[in-house]
């Protein structure tokens, strides 16, 4: 009886122990999680898709990527992850009221150690600056220049109407466009031009980001372009941006250039965001659902084909998308991408006068 006892209590202490040690796996693996996605890793996915197909675009087929593809890569990527941590610490009370920026707004990090950890990645970018390419430098600075005037007073382009669509249109496409095509040696004039298409599709596509925020951005007096004109009218321009980016693509890109990849790409996004435009007009309740859709649809548009072309991309993007899915599902019980239960509930045909 005795011995029974003693089995018993000894399963019972390792029972414990695994509660013990699951819950505290759990916590080490949640914490580094912290660290991972508080950079913002799904938001990198674009510009670096932009990059890429700025390379295709400037690369010399006969010679292999030099080092300068790389650590351009590498240095936009710090430069970003340096504006997206600046950006949740002047954005937390629309966060907040948007139910995003949980890093901050829950107090998984303190303000400090965001600012050292914006610090340190922007340390990492000046030197990875340095062996860049030459012609890679000029973009580069601009995507610093830009990210910084973003987020930061006095200037604060994210809560300036007409602005913070310009900034995130040229930065996200255009200078990411370039900081790749620039990489063999190519100018930055040439690259400029060839992402023209590119920049009105990540305008159409910025739109559609700022509807989903854009009661909690007039509730918290962050005047964006959305918040200006309201979510009907904002959700036309994005239409009439993408139309302008298939007309470019079909006039200038294909006969210039032999470019069928951008007539293709800005042909499905003219699909998504003209969609997006007439669904919104009809059902203005669903109006989060749809931009988030929307955006989510533009980001794999020009994901495929960055990823057809550099085949590293796949592993590289794959895991980042389906981790954070179960990283904000066990840490935040949200389904991310996609719109927050404040975001789906709070969005209507117009935004709100800002308080």
């Amino acid at each position: 009886m005795g011995a029974l006892r003693s089995r018993d209590h000894a399963r019972s202490r390792a029972l414990v122990f695994a509660r013990v040690l699951d819950r505290t796996m759990r916590r080490i693996v949640l914490r580094i999680g912290d660290y991972v996605f508080v950079t913002r890793p799904l938001l990198l996915i674009p510009a670096w898709s932009f990059y890429l197909l700025g390379a295709s675009a400037g690369r010399d087929h006969a010679a292999a990527a030099p080092p300068a593809f790389y650590y351009g890569f590498l240095c936009l990527t710090a430069i970003l992850v340096t504006a997206y941590l600046l950006n949740q610490i002047f954005d937390r009370e629309s966060d907040r009221r948007n139910d995003k920026g949980h890093f901050l707004t829950r107090g998984i990090f303190k303000v400090r150690t965001v600012v050292l950890m914006a610090a340190a990645s922007f340390l990492c970018a000046s030197y990875l600056f340095r062996s860049a390419g030459e012609t890679q430098r000029m973009p580069l600075v601009a995507a610093l220049v830009l990210s910084l005037a973003y987020s930061l007073p006095p200037l604060r382009l994210v809560a300036r109407p007409v602005f913070d669509l310009l900034a995130n249109a040229v930065g996200y496409a255009g200078v990411a466009f370039a900081a790749g095509y620039t990489a063999w040696g190519a100018s930055s004039a040439d690259a400029a031009a060839r992402s023209i298409p590119y920049v009105l599709l990540v305008g159409a596509t910025f739109l559609h980001t700022t509807i989903l925020d854009a009661n909690g951005d007039a509730e918290a007096g962050k005047i964006t372009t959305t918040v200006a004109i309201g979510v009907a009218r904002s959700a036309a321009l994005s239409g009439v941006l993408a139309a302008l980016g298939w007309v470019w693509s079909l006039a200038v890109s294909l006969p210039v250039h032999g470019d069928w990849v951008t007539v293709v790409l800005l042909t499905l996004a003219l699909v998504v965001f003209a969609a997006a435009a007439v669904r919104i007009a009809r059902r203005p309740a669903a109006a989060t659902a749809i931009s988030s859709n929307a955006v989510q649809g533009a980001v794999a548009v020009v994901s495929v084909p960055a990823a057809i072309a550099w085949p590293w991309y796949v592993p590289l993007v794959v895991p980042i998308v389906v981790l954070s899915r179960f990283y904000y599902r066990a840490r935040f019980g949200i389904n991310y991408p996609g719109p927050s239960d404040r975001q789906r509930s709070g969005v209507s045909g117009s935004a709100p006068p800002p308080r």
